[in-house]
Parts: C-alpha cells; structure tokens; sequence
C-alpha cells in the first residue's frame, strides 16, 4: 500500500494562513473587524482548500471573542461562503470577482442584525469590502505567480495596505509581556537589509509600523522603525552579524536619544535578540530564495539584455557565414570553362586533321613546301563549312583541294566526325557549365538570404515591462492563472507576446481580449506550444491582420487525358504574404502534370525559404534547362503583402492576369518565353496595390484560347456580380466549356483569390 507524501510546503503555507487569520481576528478600528471574514472570501476565491479556511476563520474569531454574536456572525458569514462555493463546484464554475464581493456583502446579514440601528455598520462594510480586495490581489500574487513578483502599482499599494493590517493586528499581541510585533518587524528588517534592498526594505517597515501606531493609537511606533529601516539601510552589511550589530545599535541609540525612552532589556531588545537568532540560523540558501524573488525584474533585465546580445552574435555569425558562400560562390564562377573563339576552334580542328590524316600521305611535304598557306586556308574554309552546316561534303571542298589531295574521301570523313565530337563536347561543357553557374547562384542566393536574416535579427528587441505587469494583473483578477508574459517589438515596432499559462486555459477567449485591450491593437494567437514543465504552455501571439484571402478553384482536364497537367499552390509566406501560382507543362497529360508539378515544387520550396524572385526563377530555369529534354512550363506567379496591400505578379510565358475591382478591371500582361526554354529568361513583372473586396484571377492558356480573344474574356468576368471566388472560377471555367461545345481542348485551370477587410 502506497503512502502519500507529506508536502511541507503545504503545510507551511496553511500554517500560515492559521497565523494570518489570528492576527487579523485581533485587529480592529475603533471596535471594527471584518478583516478574517474578508480573508476568508479571498481565498475561496483563488481556490485554497475551503475546510481548512473554514476552520481557520471560525476558530480566529472565537478565540480572539468568544460571545454569541462573534460565533453567529462568523457561522452566518462562513455558511454563505461555503454554500456560494459548492454550488460553482456542482456547477463546474469557477467564483467571479463581482459574485464574490455580492456575497460577501450578503454574509455578513448576521452583524447588520445585531448592529442595525449602529452607524458604524458603514464602516464595517467599507473595511471589509477594501480588505476583501486588498487579499484577492494578494494572495493570486502569492499563489498564482510561482515567484514571478512583477507588482503593478495597485498591486503594491495592496500588499502594504495588508502589511499594515498585519501590523495593526499584532500591535497589542503579547507573549509573556514581549511585544510580538517588535520580533516579527525586526526580523523581516534583517531578511531584507540582507538581500539589499533599502526601498523594500523601509516601505515594508513603514507599512508594519504604520499599522502598529493605529493599533496602539501612537506614532512612536511608526517614527522608531521608520528611523531604524533608514539607519540600517544606509549602510548595508554583507555578513549576517554585522547586519544584527548595525540594527540593534540603530534601535539603542534611536530609543535613547530621540525618545528618551528607558531601555528595559527584558522587554524592549529579548525581541530583538530572538529576531537575530532566528536570522542568524537561517540557511543562506533561504536567504538567496528570496533574493532571487525580490530582485525578479533585475535578473529579467539580465535576461533580456542577453537576448539582444545573442541576437547580435548571432548576427555576426551569420555574416561570416555568409562571406564562406560568397567566396565559393566567386570559386565555382572560376572554375566554368570559357568557349572557344571560332578562330581557335577552327585552328584547334585544323590541327586535329593535319596530324591524322596528312600524318602519313606521301605528298605531306610537298604541299607544306609548296602550297601551305594556300592548303591551311583551303582546310579553313572547309571546316568553317563544316561548322556552319553541321557536316561537309565533297560538293563543299575548294576545287584547288580536290585537285591536288588524294585522301578527299578520308579528309570529309574526318571533319565530319570531329566536328560532330567538338560539337558533343561544347554542349557537354556549356551544361558542366551551367549546372557550376546555378551553383554559383545559389551560394550567392544564400549568401544574401543569410545576410538578410542578419538584418532582420541585428536591431535590438525592447520590452514593455509595465504593460506586462498590467497584462498579468488583469488576466489574474479573470481567473486566468498566468506564470509569466513577455511583450517585445522589433523593426516594425508591432508588439508581439509570449505567455505562459496553464494549458486548460491556453484556448481561453480571454487571454486574446485582454492582450487587445492592453496594447490597444487587435491580437491573436499564433502558436502553442507545450512546456517541459508539465501543465503549462507558452503562447505567442501576434497583431492581427487587417486584410484576409479566401479562394477559389476551378479545373478541368484536357478531353480524352485522366491526368491534368495543370498545377497550382496556393501557400501562406512568412509575415501576412501568400503565394499564388499556376503552373502549365507542356503538351497535356501526365507528363504535362509531371512537368508543371516538379517546377512548382522548386518555386514553393524556394520562396518558403526566402529567396529573392530573381534568383528563384533563374535557378529554376538553368534546373530544367540543363536537362536533356525540353522541359517547358509557362508559369504565373502572383505574391500577396496584404500588410502593405500590394500584389507582385511574375509571368513566364503565362497568359494575361486579371485585378477585378468594384468600379473597373486591371488587366495584367503576360509574356516572356516558358520557363527552361532558353538558359536564361526575363519574366514579365507587375506591381500594383489592392484594397479590400478586390479579385485577382488568375488562368490558363486552355481558358484563353477558349474565349478565343483577350476582350471577350474581359468582357465576361466585367459582367460577373458574384464576391465569392470559388463562384467566379467556378462560372468561368463553365463559360469557357460551353463556348467549346463542353469539349476541352487543352486543360482549363482558373485560381481567384479575394481579400476582404476582417471584422
């Protein structure tokens, strides 16, 4: 049988809270005390065990004022709460902030029975309303942020204001004549002067003494402590024992010569000698805890500083990275062998004959002595032929040639082969030279695409810490437990957000509302992901766009073909851009479709990753036309921006395009050769902008020569009312069937995107 392990966390923090409500049971305002009641709602609020709090809360008030009235008020008051409670429970329904203070305010019926014609019934509710909210803010800080104390300004505020009720509930508390209050004050002092935070350090004794002096109905309290935080936090110590000597020394010397005041040892230092063993026997790892809690937004600084650092090493990395690809880059342009000039071509095969087929001839010496030059040009003129042609024949050779050489026969012969070798080779080097160029360009390519992410990551990222902490404020008074938010900005200054919130709220539609409100723009969830500590996630999320697109398809293949060899991609890009295209092969069918499909694979993969439109289609081209067969595509290209609301369109042999908008039709011009037709091409291009309700439509040549001409296509879709794109692509493609007789020719394929304004 298996044990349940003690958690002594757990115990603590309840022993804790036991503590609390008896030093608040004890604290009162002229005979006034709602503050356990109020404490009590508090932490049915956030979610503490609600037997325990129970418990706690009656037995606070019955041993501080044991009567009638104390053990109905505080029965009355506890049985609403815990009613309220179990039925959210029954009903799976977490306590509201606004729900809670309506309860809260109906509990206590009970104390307005036994006060009613009292007027301090006002002030009793007043208080309690104020402390009830004071210990919401509070205890979520506590137990919701897993140390992560970034207060805001209200947040501050309330744990003073709590820091004085617990001061003022300890003010008259004795244990054998020692002032209770005097050893738990001293002892704070000393944590705090130890983990070096003067301001901390004097708030908090302020706050404590301040609420001491109401319950005493004094401020010597308050101007001694005050004195003796000042005194000790202006020359902090580093070792423990001096920072006892220091606040003890402090205390003596204040009490003796600002208040006149007999030193009784017994009464007035025992505290302070307790408070001092106590903090001497604590062990420094506890003491570094609450330094790491204490000083959380100087090491976040840290943090962040880091990121910026690392952002620009990274940077510079990457541009030494990036020189590596540019010199190889220069290095394969190095090694690409140059053509030969057709004079040294013609030299270099003139060689080749004279060394194999004048090699043994009887007559080599006498046609060198007597009739060189007059052979060399012959030979010349016969391989210029040669070249020209393809291939010589005897018909071709200088009569002067024929009449004096007796090997014609071989001498044809000859040239032919080796113009028909050279000519093997020279293709064969122009493609070794092409696929060491295409190399070339894409080490090129990538070294821009490195520098260009050095740019994006070389500016600094800023932080927004005080809208942080309003995000998490307002988040936790939803009940929307959140460990931890980042706000940043880079280059565009669009504040971005990561969270970290527990993963059954991750889907809540209030972590979206609030970031909007805050930061006063439209914001949404961009990515989740799952946290190595189990039950949290982090969730970044980003502006949200002002434009969208839906789409439209529409498709038909070639009669007779099973396969289209038409292809489209409609993909999303990084930043708010998609990408558009249609891809036509040559012929029809399969391998038409085999075709248009590997080019439009190389593009998406290509602009995915963040090449630049020139590079992409020249690397694309030298791909194709490197091979031996003739791999022709014509390809239309359309970029979106709809965060700067342009359009890009790239025509490579690709029909015409067409922007339909509410008053008038754009037309967009096509041309250029298909793509891998030559070694190198140059796309039509076209930049215009576009607003919301606008449609692009995009065809193939099966739709045009369908309509026979550009007018009456224009024609057409000008007529169109439909705002639904897969409507118009749909009626389109129809059209252009019915005007064939149903019968497709070529394949049809129509895309059409709109973009539209989101709500």
């Amino acid at each position: 049988m298996k044990t349940k392990k003690i958690n002594f966390n757990s115990i603590l923090k309840y022993f804790a809270l036991l503590f609390l409500f008896l030093c608040l049971a004890n604290a009162n305002i002229n005979n006034i005390s709602p503050f356990i009641y109020a404490l009590f709602f508090a932490c049915l609020y956030v979610g503490l065990d609600e037997k325990l709090t129970a418990i706690f809360a009656l037995s606070s008030a019955v041993i501080v004022d044991f009567s009638l009235q104390t053990f109905f008020v505080a029965i009355s008051s506890i049985a609403v709460g815990l009613i309220a409670f179990y039925l959210h429970k029954l009903f799976k329904r977490k306590l509201k902030l606004i729900p809670t203070f309506i309860l809260f305010i109906l509990s206590l019926i009970t104390y307005f029975y036994y006060n009613f014609f009292d007027f301090k019934i006002v002030y009793f509710l007043l208080l309690g309303i104020i402390s009830l909210y004071i210990f919401i803010v509070v205890a979520q800080v506590l137990l919701l942020r897993n140390n992560c104390f970034k207060l805001t300004l209200d947040e501050t505020i309330c744990f003073l204001f709590s820091f004085a009720l617990l001061g003022l509930g300890l003010a008259n508390v004795t244990i054998c004549n020692l002032a209770i209050y005097r050893f738990i004050l001293m002892l704070a002092i000393f944590i705090l002067i130890s983990i070096n935070n003067p301001m901390l350090t004097f708030s908090l004794t302020l706050a404590f003494a301040f609420g001491v002096g109401i319950g005493k109905m004094s401020l010597l309290p308050l101007a001694e402590f005050a004195l003796v935080a000042l005194m000790a936090g202006i020359f902090p110590m580093p070792h423990k024992f001096k920072i006892c000597f220091s606040v003890i020394l402090s205390d003596i010397l204040i009490q003796y010569l600002f208040f006149a005041k007999n030193i009784i040892l017994l009464y007035d230092l025992l505290p302070i000698l307790l408070a001092s063993i106590i903090f001497l026997i604590l062990p420094n790892r506890v003491l570094n805890n609450l330094s790491d809690v204490v000083y959380v937004k100087k090491s976040e600084m840290s943090s962040r500083n880091l990121i910026n650092t690392t952002r620009k090493s990274i940077r510079r990395r990457l541009s030494e990275l990036s020189n590596v690809f540019l010199d190889m880059k220069q290095l394969h342009l190095n090694m690409v062998k140059k053509d030969l000039t057709k004079e040294e071509t013609i030299a270099m095969l003139s060689r080749e004959i004279l060394n194999n087929c004048c090699k043994d001839c009887l007559d080599k010496n006498k046609c060198t002595r007597s009739l060189g030059l007059d052979n060399k040009s012959n030979l010349e003129l016969m391989i210029e032929i040669a070249l020209t042609k393809g291939k010589v024949s005897l018909l071709d050779i200088p009569s002067s040639l024929i009449n004096r050489c007796g090997k014609v026969n071989n001498l044809v012969s000859l040239t032919n082969r080796l113009v028909d070798e050279y000519r093997q080779y020279k293709s064969m080097v122009a493609d070794v030279n092409n696929v060491k160029i295409l190399l070339a360009d894409q080490m090129g390519a990538v070294s821009n695409l490195l520098l260009n992410i050095g740019d994006e990551i070389n500016s600094n990222v800023s932080f927004d810490m005080a809208r942080e902490n309003k995000i998490i404020s307002r988040l936790l008074s939803l009940n929307v437990e959140c460990k931890e938010v980042l706000l940043y900005s880079e280059k565009n200054n669009d504040l971005s957000a990561v969270i970290i919130t527990k993963a059954d709220e991750t889907f809540n539609p209030i972590i979206e509302k609030v970031l909007t409100e805050v930061i006063k723009s439209p914001m949404r969830i961009t990515n989740i992901t799952p946290l190595e500590d189990g039950g949290y996630n982090s969730i970044t999320l980003h502006k949200k766009n002002k434009f969208d697109c839906v789409f439209g398809l529409a498709g038909c293949n070639k009669t007779g073909n099973e396969v289209c060899g038409d292809c489209h991609s409609i993909i999303r890009l990084s930043g708010n851009r998609f990408l558009l295209a249609l891809c036509d092969g040559m012929g029809a069918g399969k391998s038409a479709h085999d075709m248009s499909a590997m080019t439009l694979g190389l593009i998406e993969n290509f602009y995915k990753v963040g090449f630049d439109n020139d590079i992409i289609l020249e690397s694309v081209n030298k791909l194709l036309s490197v091979s031996n067969q003739e791999n022709y595509s014509t390809l239309d290209v359309c970029l979106v921006d709809l965060d700067k609301e342009i359009v890009d369109f790239i025509k490579v042999g690709s029909p015409f395009g067409i922007i339909k908008r509410d008053t008038s039709i754009d037309l967009i011009e096509g041309g250029a050769l298909p793509i891998g037709a030559l070694d190198s091409i140059t796309p039509v291009t076209h930049k215009t902008t576009i607003s919301t309700k606008d449609m692009i439509i995009m065809f193939t040549d099966g739709i045009t020569d369908a309509f026979q001409t550009q007018d009456n296509l224009i024609e057409y879709i000008s007529k169109l009312v439909s705002t639904n794109p897969q409507t118009i692509a749909e009626s389109i493609l129809n059209e252009a069937l019915h005007l064939n007789g149903m019968f497709a020719k070529d394949d049809m394929t129509v895309l059409v995107a709109r973009t539209y304004l989101k709500n």
